[in-house]
């Protein structure tokens, strides 16, 4: 039995709690290493745009009581947790400052989530020290969506939005998507401006498709 939690977001936001995130077999390792397992210090979280990293991090938050931070405000940050969050490391430009923050918390003793949206070994800086500790770094790999995740997720974002939807239809939109978390909030968002109370039929999302294409 899967242990299932539903998501995602409500109507006009998005809501990272961990109640929300969506634990099925394909990706409970994943989250367990990021959540449950106590024995990493510094934690590399990589996955595509879109792919859950941003939610993980906001539920690793609330459990450890974490702080987001970037490679400038870190040191001012320090003394409020023991446990901080580095997003998208592959845009920080300021490798000096991101080998600093790095090894500052090392130095102390805190824990460092980092989420990236290259694999580690393609993040390419230049310089060597830092390179040599990203490489050094343990990491877990967010994976692909299955389409079992993706029609759980399609049918919850419609039941949010109190949109009855056959299951025909919730099919034929999978088979037209691109297989991501962010073309499930596209397209609902969609549906919900476009349907104005009407029916939410094949034809109905076929016509809606075609003009995304045009």
């Amino acid at each position: 039995m899967f242990n299932v939690q539903l998501n995602l977001f409500n109507s006009n936001q998005t809501d990272y709690n961990r109640q929300n995130f969506i634990v099925l077999e394909e990706n409970k390792h994943m989250y367990n290493s990021v959540i449950s397992d106590l024995s990493w210090k510094c934690l590399i979280l990589f996955g595509p745009k879109c792919s859950g990293k941003t939610h993980l991090a906001n539920v690793w938050q609330s459990i450890n009581n974490a702080h987001f931070i970037n490679v400038s405000n870190f040191i001012s940050e320090i003394r409020y947790s023991d446990a901080f969050i580095l997003e998208d490391i592959q845009n920080i430009q300021d490798e000096a400052m991101l080998l600093h923050c790095y090894n500052y918390m090392k130095e102390n003793n805190k824990r460092l989530l980092i989420t990236s949206s290259a694999l580690p070994k393609r993040l390419n800086f230049k310089l060597k020290d830092l390179s040599s500790r990203i490489l050094s770094t343990a990491s877990v790999k967010i994976p692909p969506a299955s389409e079992e995740l993706l029609r759980i997720m399609l049918v919850k974002r419609f039941s949010d939005k109190q949109l009855k939807v056959d299951l025909k239809v919730v099919n034929y939109i999978l088979a037209r998507i691109e297989r991501s978390f962010c073309s499930i909030n596209k397209i609902v968002e969609k549906i919900d401006d476009k349907s104005m109370g009407s029916s939410v039929t094949i034809p109905f999302v076929s016509a809606l498709l075609k003009k995304d294409i045009m």
